[in-house]
């Protein structure tokens, strides 16, 4: 479905911007126009009963390369920085990178889009060159359009003039992973180089002192946590405690190379690691993303004239962030973006005559927009299925809708 639905939701509730609040929802021509109670109908609504279901601004997935997601996670870690995995892992005339690197780019771009809708992940970014050609509306998820970038200290040439060329735009790189000497300097680096400001993102920063912290905060940097990848590869993660109140924050997957399937198990995983709780990360994931990366429409909230990007959740009386942290990609109820259904079970497909199910994801039917089953079908024919299967979205995501 490629129009978007004019929706009444009633008795629903919501979270937006660490408030809780339970009602009516209006959805009108893919923006929010109205909470609040007792709602009327109007002539183009259709009005559905969201008793049962919590409504979540769509997440934002603060990191993560689209093009990798199709790799299972490589390397012998730990490693002391993100230059040694690199040199460990990066032979593409080898298997499984030779294998992998076959199939066509807009195919894994696509692929990682479902990664995104399993989580109820509306808008990513990307760390990489924007891709126009594929992400058109009709691409399952959002992309972050306007944003500057370099790889790292140690894989980019004239970081100064790239990050002048940003033109104050989010400005995004790899910083201080690791856990050495050598990605503890990197701080100091950058900011000698100038291109630490208000709209430098850093992904990582694993490896910050107190002095770099402060020169963090100094410059109003914001940071992109990533605690699977950071505990695969090195064994430690960011001082995000340390960060707190100095430093803003949000979450990412990173790609399957190194990080985990789903937005879903990189929450729990920073959950486990004491240094957030789960308000903080549901903000981490909503309103601050759109924050730090400059997203002013209204992402990342349920405020009137928002985008209608919505995460419905089945409800069981627990807080927002309680939910959240419970959820897994068999929760994820509806998603809209723009107010075009995205994601569906088949009590919500049914409502807004979407059609069957057309895939299941962990043994549970969905409708999934676009062509989920002829992706993989592209795919399976070019690389061998124990290769594929060593990714776990592969598993996750079923080809076919098993006999029962």
């Amino acid at each position: 479905m490629d129009n978007a639905v004019d929706l009444l939701f009633k008795h629903i509730r919501w979270y937006s911007e660490g408030a809780e609040g339970c009602g009516d929802i209006r959805i009108g021509r893919g923006r929010i126009r109205e909470k609040g109670q007792g709602l009327a109908p109007r002539r183009r609504d259709r009005l559905v009963d969201g008793s049962g279901y919590l409504a979540l601004p769509g997440l934002i997935n603060g990191h993560d390369h689209l093009d990798l997601n199709l790799f299972p996670r490589l390397g012998k870690p730990p490693y002391p920085n993100v230059y040694a995995w690199g040199r460990a892992i990066y032979h593409p005339d080898q298997p499984p990178l030779c294998d992998l690197l076959r199939v066509p780019l807009a195919d894994r771009l696509w692929w990682s889009a479902y990664k995104q809708l399993l989580s109820g992940v509306t808008t990513v970014v990307h760390h990489d060159p924007y891709h126009p050609r594929v992400f058109r509306r009709s691409f399952p998820v959002k992309v972050l359009k306007r944003y500057g970038w370099s790889h790292s200290l140690g894989y980019s040439d004239d970081l100064a003039a790239t990050f002048a060329r940003s033109r104050g735009r989010p400005f995004i790189l790899h910083a201080a992973e690791g856990v050495d000497q050598r990605a503890a300097d990197e701080i100091g680096r950058l900011d000698r180089l100038g291109v630490l400001a208000a709209n430098t993102v850093l992904v990582h920063a694993i490896a910050l002192s107190n002095q770099a912290i402060r020169t963090l905060a100094e410059r109003q940097v914001s940071v992109v946590w990533c605690p699977s990848s950071n505990q695969y590869l090195y064994g430690q993660t960011a001082p995000v405690d340390a960060l707190k109140g100095k430093v803003r924050v949000t979450l990412g997957t990173d790609a399957t190379l190194s990080g985990p399937p789903t937005l879903w198990d990189e929450l729990r995983t920073a959950l486990g690691t004491g240094l957030a709780g789960p308000d903080e990360l549901l903000m981490m994931v909503t309103a601050t993303a759109a924050s730090v990366f400059g997203l002013t429409d209204g992402r990342g909230t349920l405020r009137r004239d928002a985008p209608a990007d919505l995460l419905l959740l089945p409800d069981a009386g627990a807080s927002a962030p309680e939910t959240l942290m419970a959820s897994t990609p068999a929760s994820v109820s509806l998603v809209l973006i723009d107010g075009r259904p995205r994601l569906a079970d088949p009590a919500w497909a049914e409502r807004l005559d979407l059609g069957a199910s057309n895939t299941f994801v962990e043994g549970l039917p969905r409708w999934m927009t676009g062509a989920l089953q002829t992706l993989r079908a592209r795919m399976a024919r070019l690389v061998d299925a124990t290769i594929l299967s060593r990714n776990p979205l592969w598993t996750l995501l079923e080809e076919e809708i098993p006999v029962l």
